[in-house]
């Protein structure tokens, strides 16, 4: 037997499943997020490149109009009026000139205001750019001046960036709310745990014998997997001397909460919990115990908490073996004056020797 009071050390347990859910479910709504700033960044980019060559067309076509039409006629104007309609991005237009001023815009009264009979380009338009300006040569005209402010807004982009964005929200919260259901359906079953695992007394805990034992067949699972792996496994039980109401359950999720494994801990009795932590030697684990024990000491100010633990330790013990070891070092700690844990360590050479002159 063995107790180690040594500092703790960064113990890293195996992979919550609500953990990882809830990492995928925040890398969803990142991904959302950045993939529509960078829809929008480009698509940003492309309207203005649009609206750039949209304006070079519509001073072309001011130049050559008033050629033909004549400089601000009715028929001139009309084709200014049109090529506003038919363009994808330009919101307002205004051509000034020696010979006077003509102005239109997409919408009344959004881009457009008049000071006295001088129009001017509203300024602070949401999402709008410009003005683009540039001078054109009218026969008989000077300083004939063509502007344009355009639209960044595109309302059949912006919903499919936003419908694909919350498609992927709704998936990431779809996925949580289906762990999140899990998990309660796990709570409400954990107490089937406790029936094999029987208590003559709170400070007495035998091994039962049941094929049907949820303890025995998750550690017989979980030692065949970390045999084959050549890994390390301890099995760890803590429980209260004296009954003092239902303290399983309490200290129950503050073993879920501390080691991160709601599938691994299983309630004993009325006043204990029973554990598996693959991956670890009966040093970390005994460390780890003492870690647990003082924060279930400083959450439930109950300080009477004793822990028995027992580990593979390189061996093909079998499952019965390991629980037996366990209980055996928890019931030694409940009469030990001074140890609240207590540890099994096995003699691995003695172990050795014994299974070399084992018949078969």
């Amino acid at each position: 037997m063995k107790f180690s009071n040594k500092p703790a050390k960064a113990v890293i347990s195996r992979a919550n499943f609500s953990s990882i859910v809830a990492a995928i479910c925040i890398t969803i709504y990142i991904a959302a997020i950045i993939f529509g700033v960078v829809q929008i960044t480009i698509k940003t980019g492309e309207r203005r490149t649009l609206a750039e060559r949209e304006f070079h067309d519509l001073v072309d076509r001011a130049a050559s109009s008033s050629v033909f039409l004549g400089f601000l006629s009715d028929s001139y104007n009309q084709i200014i009026r049109d090529f506003l309609l038919n363009s994808e991005t330009l919101t307002g237009i205004i051509i000034a000139g020696s010979g006077g001023e003509f102005a239109v815009e997409r919408e009344i009264g959004r881009t457009i205001i008049w000071n006295g009979t001088a129009p001017r380009f509203r300024a602070g338009v949401p999402l709008s750019g410009g003005p683009l300006s540039l001078p054109v040569r009218v026969e008989g005209q000077r300083n004939v001046t063509v502007q344009a402010v355009f639209s960044y807004y595109d309302y059949h982009f912006y919903q499919n960036v936003l419908r694909n964005s919350l498609f992927a929200v709704l998936l990431a919260l779809i996925i949580a709310l289906i762990t999140l259901l899990i998990e309660l359906i796990a709570r409400q079953k954990r107490g089937y745990s406790s029936v094999n695992l029987k208590s003559t007394n709170p400070g007495s805990y035998t091994v039962s014998s049941s094929t049907s034992d949820p303890i025995g067949d998750r550690l017989r699972s979980e030692l065949q997997r970390c045999i084959s792996s050549e890994q390390d496994l301890v099995f760890m039980s803590a429980g209260y001397k004296h009954q003092r109401g239902n303290l399983s359950h309490k200290l129950h999720d503050e073993a879920i909460d501390f080691f991160s494994s709601w599938d691994l801990v299983f309630e004993n009795g009325k006043n204990g919990i029973s554990l598996i932590i693959p991956n670890m030697d009966i040093e970390d684990g005994l460390s780890i115990a003492e870690d647990f024990r003082q924060k279930v000491i400083t959450e439930t100010n109950e300080p009477e908490l004793y822990i028995g633990l027992s580990s593979r330790s390189g061996r093909l013990v079998e499952a019965e073996r390991l629980m037996t070891e366990t209980y055996t070092a928890l019931q030694k700690a409940f009469v030990d004056p001074d140890a609240y844990i207590i540890g099994f360590k096995s003699d691995l050479e003695r172990y050795r020797r014994f299974i070399k002159g084992k018949n078969y």
